[in-house]
């Protein structure tokens, strides 16, 4: 590991403090859940930016957990722009949530879809406690008060709050969210009182409930990137969102489901995506890694060159895009290897690497040999189903014990010569939410994957091979 890096730690969030001594890699093998580390895998840090998929995943829960819902108010689309860059798409959408101003929005929503009762940064620790199994992570509130009071010298509002201001200047809440907002916020007497005659609330109200909700959005995102963490916890993140929301517990293999696979898969997409900034499509292409970044110099994500392996970072030195430079050098190098781990159930070991390096294949890969893994393609065939497409799978299960088997997606394996239909029953002939058609066959009639569910997709369907005729 490199004791320094070339960039500079952050500047103007008061309470870091970067140390380009406490430097730390993590990796964690997703089927087993054990994890080795080296350099200073205990030492703390802030989360900063990469908060925003684990608030992104408790938007998408509270709005029924539906993925699709979050994605007409919050794009997915790489936007190939600073993080801190007011850009909107043509639809007044942000681009995706890793950009600060889609995070805000994503808190501007968690404040709006909050149950009556519950405070809304209690739900985001509570996720990162279940993500990350530490009942102990906490804010540093010094540091989430710093930067919600911070204003650059000479200017009159910060760049959060100058987002904030274009997301009130584009509509971003309609009446019918703030009221939501404003009920849970103040009560029904609270807006009993301010509503006027004709049953609409008065403008002095609806202008103060805008700026509350702003401020409200700001403070938690603040508190969010104050969350202490170190790379055993992001790993873990890692992990889940790998795992189709599955925590894994190395100690002694418990798999406990603590996020919907739709909601995993989506989130670790859409960091895929966006979570790099602009560096991000390098990152997917170059480096064969998918994740978040954030300012305090930590990076977590999956290595898409290693079939069940997802790293974390920290590195507090900077590039000019506002990621580790030296994190980002390590994930390369880590893509480049061949890596197994110990045989024997591990644990987290601090200054040295028990990852075994088995030959460097980095001059040996093919053209185009990136790609998303099998186990990718499949949960990405889930997730593309349309709900009305899902509820016919579910209701075409067999009953085991009087209550239906769960179904799960699969590609053709296009390795295997025969027909990978061969002896199963047409469901579902439907388009998927991008309006491809697609053809879902369940597998009766193969005992040991009762709820295999293959998915053909007519546009790429292969052509069937041709028989040879003998000559006369």
């Amino acid at each position: 590991m490199s004791p320094a890096g070339k960039g500079a730690p952050v500047q103007g969030i008061p309470g870091t403090a970067p140390c380009a001594d406490k430097r730390a890699i993590s990796l964690m093998n997703t089927q087993t859940g054990q994890i080795v580390s080296v350099g200073d895998p205990h030492h703390r840090f802030s989360q900063q930016s990469m908060s925003k998929p684990m608030a992104m995943a408790l938007a998408i829960r509270l709005m029924g957990d539906q993925p699709e819902h979050y994605r007409q108010r919050i794009a997915s689309e790489p936007s190939e722009l600073p993080y801190n860059d007011p850009a909107l798409m043509p639809d007044g959408r942000p681009f995706n949530s890793s950009v600060n101003i889609g995070a805000l929005a994503t808190w501007m929503l968690i404040h709006i879809h909050t149950p009556s009762g519950r405070e809304p940064f209690d739900l985001y620790l509570e996720m990162m406690r279940a993500l990350t199994g530490n009942a102990c992570l906490t804010v540093n509130e010094e540091m989430a008060l710093g930067e919600f009071r911070y204003c650059p010298p000479g200017a009159e509002r910060s760049r959060n709050r100058l987002l904030l201001a274009k997301l009130t200047d584009v509509g971003f809440v309609d009446d019918d969210s703030l009221l939501r907002y404003a009920l849970r916020k103040h009560g029904g007497g609270t807006i009993k009182a301010h509503t006027t005659r004709d049953g609409m609330l008065a403008p002095s109200f609806v202008v103060a409930c805008r700026h509350a909700l702003s401020e409200d959005a700001l403070l938690s995102y603040c508190r969010a990137c104050a969350v202490m963490v170190n790379t055993v916890d992001m790993v873990r993140v890692a992990g889940v969102f790998r795992n189709a929301g599955v925590r894994i517990d190395g100690a002694d293999g418990a798999r406990k489901q603590v996020l919907p696979a739709a909601i995993a898969d989506y989130v670790r997409h859409s960091n895929d995506m966006g979570g790099s900034y602009e560096e991000s499509g390098t990152q997917y292409a170059k480096n064969a890694f998918g994740g978040k970044t954030g300012v305090d110099g930590g990076i977590f994500g999956s290595l898409y060159r290693h079939a069940n392996l997802v790293v974390a970072t920290h590195h507090s030195d900077l590039n000019a895009a506002g990621n580790s430079g030296e994190g980002q050098k390590w994930i390369n190098t880590l893509n480049r290897l061949n890596l197994t781990f110990p045989s024997l159930p591990g644990t987290v070991k601090a200054g040295s690497l028990p990852v075994t390096r088995v030959r460097s294949i980095a001059m040996r890969l093919p053209i185009g040999a990136l790609g998303p893994s099998p186990r990718d393609v499949d949960r990405r065939l889930q997730m593309d189903m349309t709900d009305e497409t899902r509820r016919s799978l579910m209701d075409a299960m067999p009953l085991i014990d009087g209550a239906p088997q769960q179904f799960y997606a699969k590609a053709p394996d296009g390795r295997k010569s025969k027909d990978q239909t061969l002896g199963g029953t047409l469901l579902v002939s439907a388009v998927d939410i991008h309006g491809t058609m697609k053809r879902y066959y369940h597998m009766s009639k193969d005992r040991h994957a009762l709820g295999k569910v293959v998915v053909v997709d007519e546009a790429h369907q292969p052509e069937a091979p041709r028989k040879h005729r003998k000559g006369k």
